[in-house]
């Protein structure tokens, strides 16, 4: 169950199930956390497990999810634990500001979201994941460098981490991400820059 918001991210009181906020196309709040890593740097994205419903085997956030009806935004963490199978304290955390979407689902509705975007800055290897199998399919590890080239409709070359723990070559699209109407990727990017070198992001939403 979801709390419905409205147009201005306000509660309504009102309460439903993803299914039936999708299908209504209902305002309601998300979870997001994008992880860099400085030794690069690079910028983790996750490839969605192949049963999911909406946009299978493409590319998204590092981890992210719905919150669910009473909870406060960081309750969101427990998202980054359950798929990725690490813990991230709150303090470790840059907030990023709160994103407005409004997206067509494939077959399922009208998704209306505010996003809580948060950095995460953390060296990871492939031993240190444990992946939710049903949610995410793999982590693939893009350089920094190389997000603007993906905006500019350039493929790069990646690696990506699967579920065994093994990594490969990979070469990645703009095609291959979950489809956003403004840059997000390139703006997360941007901050995780800022960040590495001392800087603030400010709030990009």
């Amino acid at each position: 169950m979801l709390d419905v918001l409205d147009r201005a991210g306000r509660g309504t009181g009102e309460v439903a199930l993803k299914s039936e906020a999708h299908r209504l196309g209902l305002w309601h709040k998300c979870f997001h956390c994008w992880i860099v890593e400085p030794d690069g740097p690079y910028l983790l994205v996750q490839r969605r497990a192949a049963g999911k419903e909406t946009w299978p085997g493409m590319l998204d956030v590092t981890a992210a999810g719905h919150l669910r009806a009473g909870e406060r935004t960081l309750d969101g963490l427990r998202e980054v634990e359950e798929e990725l199978g690490i813990s991230v304290r709150p303090e470790e955390l840059v907030p990023l500001g709160t994103r407005k979407i409004e997206r067509e689902i494939p077959d399922a509705g009208l998704d209306r979201e505010f996003q809580e975007v948060f950095l995460l800055v953390r060296g990871l290897s492939p031993g240190d994941l444990r992946f939710q199998r049903e949610e995410v399919a793999a982590v693939v590890r893009l350089r920094l460098e190389d997000v603007e080239a993906l905006s500019e409709g350039i493929e790069v070359l990646a690696e990506e981490w699967s579920t065994d723990g093994g990594a490969k070559t990979y070469r990645a699209r703009p095609s291959d991400f979950v489809p956003e109407e403004d840059d997000y990727l390139s703006q997360v990017a941007r901050a995780a820059r800022d960040v590495l070198v001392g800087a603030s992001p400010g709030i990009l939403f």
